[in-house]
């Protein structure tokens, strides 16, 4: 059996808690389960048989016992959240739930122990390369009256449940198609203020689920990078799509500047890329200052000429008084006594 690196990644245990509908609900009470691996990935050649384990633990003092069950499961959103599939169909190149077998489809386990399941996965000798993808989960079916700390559920109450789901990635070795592309990559065109946000959005085309590695990355006009984004590791599960988003530089940024994408995908590290331009300039505050400048030069302006014509009207009667004396004392000049 092979198995990825992944899964020993995956020991970090993940407690998936599902809260069931209720109705008229006085009192719950929640069962402290987790699982591990939270997500494994398995590879597998056509018409081998494989074996993995999963194993869920029960953290409360009390016994539980629920059911193990094995069941598709596929992306529909661009967050990646897993949509279990009961009851439903799902195409046959992504199916896996029929080649696995659990060692037990209903367990107890005990107060502050764990419960470790064997997985036989039978590949059929038709399987086409590609990824196929399954969970497998522990749903209690309630909690057993050994310890005080049973819940006795009363008419109209009912008991909070879990479901832990374990994850399994299987890829059927062979020759697997990695087509993916950027369906968007949205940047403003103008802003009057930073930071600037990018979002991209990748699609995968392939027969197989990729996990893009790169950065998203703000640079000036004359190539400066000013910050980068490195893109958060997402599995990009076959015809479905992710969104990664990032807030690039500073406030106040101004002029011309580049957003790029740049990722690498699948065994083959193939790239995508893309770019947009945005400018910055904050011309609100730009106006404000200049209409401001602009007011302030006419209020000197007028300032100005008021004074220059107020100095003109006072230099003006001031000729004239001085012309009035100049005609008095002509007037005057001959009754004046000479001077001894």
């Amino acid at each position: 059996m092979k198995i990825s690196a992944q899964k020993i990644k995956s020991t970090i245990i993940l407690s998936v808690l599902l809260i069931l509908a209720t109705k008229t609900t006085s009192a719950q009470s929640v069962i402290p389960l987790t699982v591990s691996p939270a997500r494994q990935t398995v590879q597998v050649d056509p018409g081998s048989t494989e074996k993995t384990t999963i194993t869920f633990f029960n953290q409360a003092n009390v016994p539980v016992a629920g059911n193990i069950k094995v069941v598709d499961f596929i992306v529909k959103d661009k967050s990646g959240t897993p949509f279990l599939l009961e009851g439903e169909t799902i195409p046959t190149k992504y199916s896996a739930a029929s080649w696995i077998k659990a060692s037990q489809d209903k367990v107890v386990i005990g107060a502050n122990t764990s419960v470790k399941i064997n997985l036989t996965i039978e590949v059929p000798k038709n399987a086409s390369p590609g990824g196929r993808y399954a969970a497998v989960y522990f749903e209690p079916t309630g909690t057993l009256p050994n310890t005080r700390e049973f819940v006795t559920q009363k008419e109209g109450e009912q008991l909070t449940t879990s479901r832990l789901t374990g994850l399994i990635n299987i890829r059927v070795n062979g020759p697997i198609t990695e087509e993916a592309v950027i369906k968007s990559f949205e940047v403003p065109s103008f802003l009057e203020y930073g930071p600037v946000v990018a979002k991209a959005e990748i699609y995968n085309n392939g027969s197989y689920h990729i996990t893009p590695k790169g950065k998203i990355t703000l640079t000036n006009a004359q190539g400066k990078i000013i910050e980068e984004y490195t893109l958060e590791e997402k599995n990009i599960f076959p015809e479905n799509s992710r969104v990664y988003e990032a807030a690039l530089g500073d406030k106040v940024m101004i002029g011309k500047f580049n957003v790029s994408l740049l990722a690498m995908y699948g065994d083959s590290n193939q790239m995508l890329s893309a770019t947009q331009v945005v400018w910055l300039f904050p011309w609100k505050i730009t106006l404000a200052v200049t209409l401001a400048i602009a007011i302030a030069i006419v209020l000197i302006v007028l300032i100005t000429k008021k004074i220059k014509s107020r100095q003109k009207e006072l230099e003006s009667k001031l000729e004239k008084e001085i012309s009035e004396i100049e005609k008095l004392k002509e007037k005057f000049k001959d009754s004046i006594p000479p001077q001894k």
